[in-house]
């Protein structure tokens, strides 16, 4: 019998919308996630993500499962019930399934397969939901941190880095309580493209700043540079949002990132903002303890979430 296999979700850390415009996006899967086994019984999500993912690797001849022999169960990155968190279920499904198909024809799930699935799942869930970077599909395969870039294809497997990851920089994930659907942000966002590029272009570019700031703290543990890098990132999308008229920076996600600043702290937005989940980092454990309690005051929910370094892997 094969196994089960699961693939976990995604923690946007920073390079959100520019990403999608050919700059760097750092990435992290995160502890929660999607599980793929024989199917059964009545499937308890369904994903059509998945069916496009099946095609593209039947059409390969890689796998010889179909989409009704396997069931994938993603609750968990739904915060166990219905609410969107922002996790990326449907990317994580997508490589869940298709791992669990792999599985199903004798494959080790080792790097070489993890990339394999990687680019199978990623062009399957463009295919579906008619583009998107598809870095939450890469991070939920490969796992730990990574580091993407595009390429002017987007339809090309983008460049992907492995980066040190949180390591002595103390963060925590809170969920707003509003649940956003990410493809209406984005249209919004294409609108201002086409209509002010030049205005656009700069504001996307100090995305990218920011995300740069990001990427080199972290990689060197100084938790002051990534908070400091951190604030300037949620007020650069904060930016793009009231020039797309979009609410990528929602205004209780402003206010707690004013109310957190003085504490050693900055919290942005995880993905395409709106709503579902933002991501704090704090200088010190003590400054992070004094944030948690603060999103908490303002209403937020503390999402317990660690890295997941292992990817698609047997349950």
């Amino acid at each position: 019998m094969t196994a089960r296999v699961r693939a976990p979700g995604k923690l946007m850390l920073a390079g959100e919308y520019a990403v999608l415009y050919g700059h760097p996006a750092l990435v992290m899967a995160v502890d929660r996630h999607a599980v793929a086994d024989a199917h059964q019984g009545p499937h308890p999500t369904v994903f059509r993500e998945i069916d496009e993912t099946f095609a593209l690797a039947r059409a390969e001849g890689l796998i010889d499962a179909h989409r009704d022999d396997v069931v994938v169960d993603a609750t968990a990155l739904q915060g166990g019930g219905a609410r969107k968190l922002g996790l990326g279920s449907s990317a994580a499904a997508c490589v869940a399934a298709l791992g669990w198909a792999y599985a199903r024809r004798g494959r080790l799930l080792d790097e070489g397969a993890r990339h394999e699935i990687a680019r199978i799942a990623r062009a399957g869930h463009r295919r579906a939901q008619g583009g998107g970077s598809g870095v939450d599909v890469i991070a939920s395969a490969l796992g730990g941190v990574v580091r993407v870039q595009l390429h002017d294809d987007r339809e090309a497997m983008p460049a992907v880095t492995r980066h040190a990851g949180m390591q002595g920089v103390p963060w925590a994930v809170l969920w707003s309580g509003t649940p956003v659907r990410t493809s209406e942000m984005v249209a919004k966002v294409e609108a201002l493209r086409a209509c002010d590029p030049l205005r656009f272009d700069g504001l996307v570019r100090a995305i990218a700043t920011c995300a740069k700031g990001m990427e080199a703290g972290l990689a060197a543990g100084d938790a002051r540079a990534v908070v400091d890098a951190a604030a300037a990132h949620q007020r650069a999308m904060a930016d793009l949002g009231d020039a797309a008229h979009a609410p990528i920076v929602t205004e209780p996600m402003r206010r707690l990132a004013a109310r957190v600043e003085p504490m050693g702290g900055a919290c942005k937005p995880s993905g395409a903002g709106g709503g579902d989940v933002c991501v704090a980092f704090a200088q010190s454990d003590d400054a992070l303890a004094a944030v948690l309690g603060a999103a908490r005051d303002a209403g937020f929910t503390v999402v317990a979430l660690n890295v997941d370094g292992a990817g698609v892997s047997t349950a």
